[in-house]
């Protein structure tokens, strides 16, 4: 459900790495071929419309699985909320139809979060990590050897004065750590054996170079929708619907009537629910200046069009359902925007002075969430709308009575 104190809402969970397991398509399947064991009974029985209830329900149960797996299991969690401040660089709309072509969305046309890459403060498109530490990264991204996380890390630290065209050498590491920490592999997902890969950048800013890799400094954001709890909430009813309708069918004279309706209602249910989830999308924030669209790196015609600067500040975690994963702030709980850079000053990492404001605006995100700050907003002093003197709210500071009027003072 969605969290409170948060300008996003969320409708997902992020599990810890010892509690994760991979899609259940096994259990879907079990559950699958059991349906279809109880139809053939039951038309053996003579309730044909009540097996096909029964096979529905079982079809209903599996897809409930991989919704619970999608909502609570596939994302990571990786340490709490985190925040960064960059430019957007990338735009993925969701797309309102299944594709079946795409592996890593069996439900894609439910999967309803609006997602971009952000190109992270004091980088350039063209920034790259280097070769030898993504192929150090991906050899320690194993159960047995993610233990060497760290030392890649510390290598990627010492060569970086070094690294002459695969990263801005004039801004020290120590400015960045945050960032780079962000996007990099860490210890929990290693540890389960799931590989970690970073965002890449469009072309042409993809070239790679000669000891570079196509692995960027970005880190992709999602503002999330409501379709897969919205489908799972349609499947659950849908289900309950169908084991009646299966449980009448034994009715004599009008159960197979029953049955009939029931399955009928369902196909109803999917032909007028499916489309209206599927288009039940996150956007851009229509306040905050940003107006429900974003202007993208990507998408600008040349090197003066202004490409929006954003803070977020989101749950960090590692999405394992795209191949090979990677980390995510996910859902966005806020979304500022701070400014805009010409597309041609962010190509060559030339950055406005939006980039310092990130832990300023931590501190300010905290105090909203203090637990303190809804009894400090709900004090009476903090109700007026005209003025505390005119309106008889008193705080804690004494104020002298107002002058009649006419009086000069």
């Amino acid at each position: 459900m969605p969290q409170p104190h948060t300008y996003f809402p969320s409708w997902t969970s992020c599990s810890e790495p010892k509690n994760y397991f991979p899609p259940p398509y096994v259990n879907m399947a079990l559950v699958g071929a059991t349906g279809v064991g109880v139809l053939v009974a039951m038309i053996i029985g003579g309730l044909v419309f009540g097996g096909i209830d029964a096979l529905l329900a079982s079809v209903c149960l599996a897809a409930i699985s991989f919704c619970y797996w999608w909502l609570d299991i596939r994302l990571i969690c990786l340490g709490g909320d985190r925040s960064a401040i960059g430019a957007i660089y990338h735009l993925e709309p969701p797309v309102p139809d299944y594709d079946p072509s795409d592996a890593d969305k069996f439900f894609s046309g439910f999967d309803t979060d609006y997602s971009f890459n952000l190109l992270l403060c004091r980088f350039s498109p063209r920034n790259q990590f280097p070769q030898s530490y993504v192929a150090a990264q991906n050899a320690a991204s194993t159960p047995a050897t993610s233990g060497q996380l760290p030392a890649a890390l510390a290598q990627l630290q010492s060569d970086w004065p070094t690294l002459t065209g695969l990263v801005p050498t004039n801004v020290p590491f120590s400015d960045v750590a945050d960032e780079v920490e962000l996007i990099v592999a860490q210890q929990g997902v290693a540890g389960i054996g799931l590989p970690t890969r970073t965002e890449n950048a469009e072309a042409p800013d993809n070239v790679v170079l000669s000891q570079g890799s196509d692995e960027h400094f970005m880190v992709h954001c999602e503002i999330e929708g409501r379709g897969m709890y919205d489908l799972l909430v349609l499947l659950w009813s849908l289900f309950a619907l169908l084991v009646v309708g299966a449980a009448v069918s034994w009715i004599p004279g009008i159960g197979w009537l029953l049955a009939l309706l029931a399955a009928l209602l369902t196909l109803i249910g999917l032909g007028v629910g499916v489309p209206a989830l599927e288009n039940d999308q996150a956007t851009p924030p229509p306040g905050g200046k940003w107006g429900g669209k974003f202007n993208a790196y990507d998408e600008a015609a040349n090197d003066k069009d202004p490409v929006d600067l954003a803070y977020v500040f989101g749950r960090w975690v590692y999405d394992s359902l795209h191949q090979p994963g990677g980390n995510e702030l996910h859902p966005i709980h806020y979304m500022l925007k701070v400014g805009h850079a010409p597309k041609g000053d962010l190509k060559n990492g030339v950055w406005p002075k939006a980039c310092g404001l990130r832990k300023r605006l931590d501190a300010i995100f905290v105090e909203i969430n203090s637990p303190s700050t809804p009894i400090i907003q709900s004090r009476p002093e903090n109700q007026w709308t005209i003025h505390p003197l005119l309106d008889g709210c008193l705080g804690e500071t004494p104020y002298p009575p107002p002058e009649p009027p006419g009086v000069i003072v």
